[in-house]
């Protein structure tokens, strides 16, 4: 898996997840990679430092240094969840009310993985944690009325 750091033509920067550089390149070409605040399919790799680690030399490698973001308005941050939200639907399975079997049935191995999405109480994601099953909670937009 690589990362990236994307920026579209309108200057907003994300990062991108991609099983190899070659998968990269060809989701580029077909112009299936997005901006996920203004949906542009004009991106662009931003150039990134690789780190080599020398046993050689006392030196502390620098830490890195943390690109200067502003921070986002109430509209782009709602146009983003509002796309993720929209990317969730399209792309991952509802499994409904049956999200904590499902997420344990796929963590242990007894049935092949999928992205799935769902509902899930509280009891079940304290279950979940303390089984150590990753899962994300993602908020639901609200539309405007």
């Amino acid at each position: 898996m690589v990362v990236y750091d994307l920026l579209c033509s309108n200057d907003h920067r994300f990062e991108g997840w991609f099983p190899s550089f070659d998968e990269y390149q060809r989701q580029l070409a077909e112009e299936r990679i997005s901006c996920p605040v203004c949906g542009s399919t004009k991106v662009e790799k931003l150039p990134h430092a690789c780190a080599v680690i020398s046993s050689r030399g006392e030196r502390e490698p620098a830490p890195p240094v943390k690109p200067h973001r502003r921070p986002l308005t109430e509209a782009e941050a709602r146009e983003l969840l509002f796309r993720l939200h929209q990317h969730v639907v399209e792309n991952f399975e509802d499994v409904g009310s049956r999200f904590a079997e499902e997420a344990r049935a796929i963590f242990y191995g007894r049935v092949e993985p999928r992205p799935i999405h769902g509902t899930a109480t509280a009891e079940e994601r304290e279950d979940l944690d303390e089984e150590g099953i990753p899962y994300l909670l993602l908020p639901k937009p609200k539309l405007d009325s």
